[in-house]
């Protein structure tokens, strides 16, 4: 072996790997240190320079990521204006979608290895880069490279979208105190649906504008063909507003970032650095009183004892002892699919839903397509009337409109009622959720929960299929809006705020944000599958009725969802009775959680399918009463 690969060998050997359900492997002095880290963590409650540096990052991504809602009927109008079902929508989500899923995968795994204050903010520079370069896609309407360079750009920030996830949840959850980390995570991912309606009320407030400014209500923008080409250089400006805005929350998470250390308990117990651990600990939340240099504790930063061999981190026995070994990967199974079956309907629901939210709010049948159209002739001047020159009546309407009920909306009227039902429907559902959950953290059991609000959420759905079956397209149409805005609502408070939680807390240090990054991952696979079936239904299907088997066939998805977290997931928390005799609830440590599932057993958690079954046979078994005398006697020896 040459000299370099030996020191690179060596570099790697650094790392420790997963300490054990006992955490074993950490030397005794370490085990002090990391009590103390403990210790002082705890003493603290919130922490706002943790949170703003979190959540200013996800609030950026989440926006970038959702603001595919509010232009994609912008681009539409202004590069592909002519009638019938496109399939660009599809290709530029899709993208965007694996893109994220190679940044959760890949800096999931970076993080772990070279830390995660080194890889923190270098997502918010492929946001900022991709987002300046979506803004400048081509050179303006009619340009034949727009979908190429648009949609390349949009994988790019998909990329740094998806590394966000991992390193927002990990850092918060380990700069945490215990009683605080589930009120602190859920905060940062309440920033989901706040990005959500920031996108929606931007391009609402640029759209205004634009009409104060340039008039494009007056110049039946959409209609007719007079201003064509002014509206549609309009129209072009206002989604490059919307998109470029996006860069300035990330830039200033950036500078944020410069004033975030690498968490005490990652230095400690991946990087054997206790040192650093304790310093970068009170740098955050300052020396606890009365506090003292612990003895163990040499100035280089590492403990004055000698220390047995370590594991080493991502090797294949280290690899093998935690996943198959000590059975966690029961516990990645649970986390990767709880999420992959939360977003099936999530993303099925809220990426790019524009026609499913104007199909739910339509009190009427679709208007018909003729001469008796107010809108059918031209009413300006000099112009003609865009419906008949793209005879809307033979190919169908253009895809930027998208209320088949008033087919005389210019593009201004379509993005104002757009903005309108996203907002009423999803925003204020979503925060409300999300706020609710962040209230109630530490007061409900949240593994218990995330199985509750899936049932829930299934529930919800298969209701509201039928709702849709019942009323769409007559007076009662709003039936279905309100049972929608309840599915968002119980989204924010149940699975889709814990699916993002458990993931950072319930594996060891070492592969912490791998697992968080796999499972997120394993969700977008999940948006990915959902977008796939409602175009493919959208495309295959003709029945006016479609959006009710949509809703029924994802509430299976969350469904199975609940099965999963039941199965294969730990609790977070633990009852306890106080000294009054009250049951309370507990938030466990990160390194009790950090034992896995082996740790869990010694805790009395039943993990897997068939010991769950198991468990709730003999139960049923112990709560058997046995055979009285008389029907000893009459069965028999």
């Amino acid at each position: 072996m040459s000299v370099a690969s030996e020191r690179g060998f060596s570099r790697r050997k650094r790392n420790r790997g997963y300490l054990g359900h006992d955490a074993s492997a950490l030397p005794a002095q370490d085990l002090q240190d990391r009590d103390q880290l403990r210790y002082e963590l705890d003493l603290n409650s919130w922490n706002l320079r943790i949170w703003g540096v979190a959540a200013s990052g996800f609030l950026t991504d989440s926006y970038n990521l959702f603001s595919t809602n509010v232009i994609l009927a912008q681009i539409a109008f202004v590069y592909w204006p002519g009638p019938g079902q496109r399939w660009e929508g599809l290709i530029i989500n899709g993208c965007t979608l694996t893109g994220s899923i190679i940044g959760q995968l890949l800096f999931g795994f970076l993080a772990d290895h070279y830390g995660r204050t080194r890889l923190y903010g270098i997502e918010l520079v492929l946001v900022i880069v991709s987002t300046i370069g979506v803004a400048t896609s081509s050179f303006g309407y009619g340009d034949m490279s727009f979908l190429g360079l648009f949609t390349w750009w949009r994988f790019v920030m998909g990329i740094g979208i998806g590394a966000e996830y991992p390193l927002s949840a990990v850092i918060t959850s380990e700069w945490s105190s215990t009683q605080s980390r589930g009120r602190m995570i859920s905060s940062v991912f309440m920033m989901q649906p706040i990005g959500q309606a920031l996108a929606q009320l931007v391009g609402l407030w640029v759209l205004l504008g634009r009409e104060d400014t340039y008039e494009l209500q007056a110049k039946q923008c959409g209609l007719n063909t007079l201003h064509e080409t002014e509206c549609r250089r309009i129209v072009d400006g206002i989604w490059r507003i919307v998109i470029g805005s996006g860069a300035v929350p990330a830039v200033l998470a950036i500078i944020f970032r410069f004033f975030l250390f690498d968490c005490g308990l990652y230095s400690l117990e991946v990087k054997n650095k206790a040192g650093v651990a304790l310093q970068n600990t009170q740098r955050i939340y300052g020396a606890p009183p009365g506090s003292a240099a612990e003895p163990g504790i040499t100035a280089n930063g590492s403990a004055a004892t000698s220390e047995p061999p370590m594991p080493v981190q991502f090797s294949k026995h280290d690899l093998y002892k935690f996943f198959i070994e000590e059975g966690n990967w029961y516990y990645l199974l649970g986390t990767s699919a709880t999420w992959f079956f939360l977003d099936v309907g999530f993303y099925g629901l809220s990426l790019d839903n524009r026609g499913t939210l104007s199909d739910m709010w339509a009190t009427s049948a679709p208007a018909t397509i003729d001469s008796s159209l107010k809108c059918w002739n031209s009413t300006l001047p000099g112009g003609n009337s865009t419906i008949q020159q793209e005879r809307w009546d033979l190919h169908g309407l253009p895809i930027w409109q998208t209320d088949d009920t008033l087919p005389c909306q210019t593009i201004y009227e379509v993005l104002l009622e757009q903005a309108k039902q996203y907002l009423l429907t999803v925003s204020i559902a979503s925060i409300a959720g999300s706020a609710c959950f962040v209230i109630l953290a530490n007061r409900i059991p949240r593994r218990s929960w995330l199985t509750i609000s899936f049932f829930v959420l299934a529930i919800l759905f298969v209701i509201t299929g039928c709702v849709y079956y019942g009323v769409a397209r007559t007076s009662g149409a709003p039936a279905t809006v309100l049972f929608v805005s309840l599915c968002h609502f119980m989204f924010n408070l149940g699975p889709n705020t814990l699916t993002f939680i458990l993931p950072a807390e319930i594996f060891p240090t070492a592969y912490r944000c791998t697992c968080h990054g796999i499972s997120a991952a394993a969700g977008k696979v999940g948006s990915l599958v959902a977008v796939l079936v409602v175009y493919g239904i959208n495309s295959a299907y003709d029945d006016p009725h479609r959006q009710g088997l949509i809703f029924i066939l994802f509430g299976s998805s969350v469904a199975l969802g609940a099965i999963y977290s039941w199965a294969y997931l730990p609790d977070p928390q633990r009852w306890y009775f106080n000294e009054d005799g009250k049951r309370r609830l507990e938030q466990k440590t990160l390194e009790d959680l950090g034992g896995g599932r082996e740790k869990a057993k010694q805790q009395g958690e039943v993990i897997g399918i068939r010991n769950k079954w198991r468990d709730i046979k003999q139960r049923r078994r112990r709560h058997t009463p046995s055979p009285g005398p008389e029907q000893q006697e009459m069965t028999g020896p």
